[in-house]
């Protein structure tokens, strides 16, 4: 469900985060109220609640921890029922810097839309053991947490939960998306639940099967999330693997050339200064300084220095490129062309950063 249609549901209605429609009823003091509606402010009062007793409140708590696996074996049924959907659950989650915004007044349907969507919400752990969290409690900033879980035979426990921020968005994001709800549409009460979910069966509380499905369900439709979210946290790793690999080839490709370049400034110095010998031997010849023997000896020397020097170039050019790139045979071309556009990548870049 989009954030934009949190608390925008049609008159009458919400709609679940699978996108089913189901009716709602308006309370008898909310719809007082609306007859009663300021024009000229454009404010309606808010509804009077019947407050319940901390024993009434402690009661229901352990009353929906309780029957906590009763009622997801009943899903399907208390989400067609706006009034089971709305029925409030008084347990209370928050966090130690936001205190408990976001997580007030939560109703059984809230529960059981994230038991159903958020991974490890509602789990099987290592021993078998089925278990639901009904309580977060935790910090923001530091992640940690302490929260609550219930298990089949009834025991709770506390455990810590990572990542805590996915368990604490989920829920506040499910409980705000029915805030205008609940404060405008009938709710049973929990014992009014049970009440009515014992009649339908006649009494049977024979739900085992039916909780083996809905909790199979659940951890394939988790597995299946996971997995997903491996797949595509590989895909990221292999993306950014490929970008560094594209950033280290580069730098194996400047510093090759660079080391290339240096060479050849090196050897074309040394070349330009046995090319002048060489001139200045014909002059001396010319001059009569020397003889055709010695003069042939000379520039023979200087002929195979020249040689030397050239062919120094010519094996760097090739034995380097193999131990720069050994994973592959790459022409020298290639390479001072990619390293030309680098440079002249890095040169714009230096460019900008400069204006």
């Amino acid at each position: 469900m989009n954030d934009n249609m949190m608390n925008r549901f049609p008159d009458g209605k919400i709609i679940l985060l699978d996108g089913r429609v189901v009716d709602c009823y308006p309370r008898a003091d909310v719809a007082h109220n609306n007859s009663t509606l300021n024009e000229d402010k454009g404010q309606q009062p808010s509804p009077k609640k019947a407050i319940k007793t901390d024993k009434e409140r402690e009661a229901d708590k352990e009353r929906f921890i309780k029957n906590a696996f009763f009622f997801i074996a009943h899903k399907e049924r208390i989400l067609t029922d706006c009034r089971m959907f709305l029925c409030p659950v008084p347990i209370q989650s928050g966090m130690s810097i936001s205190g408990t915004s976001g997580f007030e007044n939560p109703t059984q349907g809230v529960y059981i839309q994230w038991w159903e969507t958020c991974g490890g919400a509602m789990f099987t752990d290592k021993k078998g053991r089925r278990g639901l969290v009904f309580r977060l409690s935790g910090s923001s900033l530091s992640g940690h947490n302490i929260c609550d879980v219930v298990h089949e035979d009834g025991t709770t426990k506390n455990v810590e939960l990572r990542p805590f921020k996915d368990y604490r968005d989920s829920f506040i994001h499910i409980n705000n998306t029915y805030k205008s709800a609940k404060q405008k549409y009938q709710a049973y009460s929990l014992q009014q639940v049970l009440d009515i979910l014992d009649h339908e069966e006649e009494g049977d509380r024979d739900y085992a099967h039916t909780l083996n499905e809905q909790m199979q369900a659940h951890e394939f439709s988790a597995l299946n999330e996971r997995i997903h979210g491996l797949m595509t946290r590989n895909e990221e790793l292999e993306h950014r693997n490929k970008e560094l690999e594209k950033v280290l080839y580069d730098e194996r490709v400047l510093h090759f050339y660079d080391r290339y370049k240096d060479l050849e400034k090196r050897i074309f110095s040394e070349v330009e200064q046995l090319l002048q010998q060489r001139r200045d031997l014909k002059m001396a010849l010319r001059r009569g300084d020397y003889n055709n023997q010695t003069y042939e000896r000379l520039v023979n020397a200087i002929t195979k220095h020249i040689g030397e020097a050239e062919q120094e170039l010519n094996e760097f050019k090739e034995g380097e490129i193999l131990k720069a790139f050994p994973e592959q045979t790459i022409p020298f071309w290639r390479i001072e062309s990619h390293a030309q556009k680098l440079r002249d990548r890095n040169n714009a870049e230096d460019q900008k950063e400069n204006l």
